[in-house]
């Protein structure tokens, strides 16, 4: 199983006592992997067998799953995969990047539907961010490889597929990263109640450096308010959650000695932020920090190696 921060196994809860896990599989050759799936119907006491999402079975990477349910139950899977890439080799062609497959079960996770190509020249190992708006709608985040080789990101609603497939795909936010190669910097998503995406990520882009926090409007579609978090050296891994009014920020940062773990609030929605402060550190490694909302409470997850899975209320 790969289980680094990129690309570590996930968990989702259904309405009922459904637990869904995917993860990806290593299989034989360099970073060569398959997206597999499991499910609970009765709150964890016992899996399905596990089975392999994607259909194609050739040994190349399908990886960088990520997972998320819609308000009609609607189960969906994306990952990053490679088959394009192989076929367009195999003709002697170039293929920038990777591209982005998924697919959807409508009966719980009880079967999938053939996986469909989301999207071509995605970046290649930059985990993918999916998230809710307040209608239970997904929209997805990631790391895209436009043209001259700009790795900057796109978004776009699930529900959208079929009008994206003939156009570029929109820009979250223009930073103009001109790199051969990939970051291993993922972003990530949340939605007010007005359906604006909050979000995060890591560049070394001409208009922007370092972390870097934004708003999306579909509606207009257009990026807001993007702003430089954290352009030391050493930030990363940033994470975001909107609460009501509140947005809260958390990240990571090398503090010359260990890392530090750094919470920042916005109460108007990310028009002002209040100072950041160190909620936690650690003189040994660490996985990326999450934020999860639990009863109204917004909570901040850390596993480091000295210290063990840490619970940080931050409100």
């Amino acid at each position: 199983i790969y289980d680094d921060g990129e690309n570590r196994p996930k968990i989702l809860l259904g309405k009922q006592q459904e637990i869904f896990i995917s993860w990806t599989h290593k299989t034989p050759g360099r970073y060569s992997g398959d997206v597999r799936f499991a499910r609970s119907l009765d709150g964890g006491q016992n899996f399905s067998e596990p089975i392999t999402i994607n259909n194609d079975k050739a040994l190349i990477g399908h990886r960088f799953d990520a997972m998320l349910m819609d308000g009609t139950g609607r189960l969906y899977l994306f990952w990053i995969d490679k088959r394009d890439k192989k076929a367009a080799r195999d003709r002697n062609q170039d293929y920038l990047g990777g591209s982005i497959y998924f697919t959807y079960s409508d009966d719980v996770g009880a079967s999938f539907q053939p996986d469909k190509k989301w999207v071509d020249h995605s970046c290649e190992c930059c985990r993918l961010a999916l998230a809710n708006d307040s209608n239970q709608d997904v929209a997805i985040l990631w790391r895209h490889v436009f043209p001259g080789s700009i790795r900057d990101h796109a978004i776009a609603y699930v529900k959208d597929w079929k009008s994206m497939q003939n156009a570029h795909p929109a820009k979250a936010a223009i930073d103009n990263w001109v790199i051969e190669g990939c970051p291993h910097h993922g972003p990530d998503m949340s939605f007010d109640r007005d359906d604006r995406a909050h979000i995060v990520w890591f560049t070394q882009g001409d208009k922007h450096k370092g972390l870097v926090y934004g708003r999306y409007n579909f509606s207009e579609g257009r990026a807001l308010d993007t702003i430089s978090i954290d352009s030391l050296p050493g930030a990363s891994r940033p994470q975001v959650i909107v609460q009501d009014s509140n947005v809260f920020l958390l990240w990571k940062r090398y503090n010359g000695q260990g890392l530090d773990l750094i919470l920042r609030q916005s109460v108007n929605l990310g028009k002002d932020w209040l100072k950041e402060k160190v909620i936690a550190s650690t003189t040994h490694d660490s996985d990326h920090p999450d934020l999860i909302e639990v009863k109204g409470r917004i909570h901040a997850m850390w596993h480091t190696q000295a210290e063990g899975l840490r619970w940080i209320r931050v409100e």
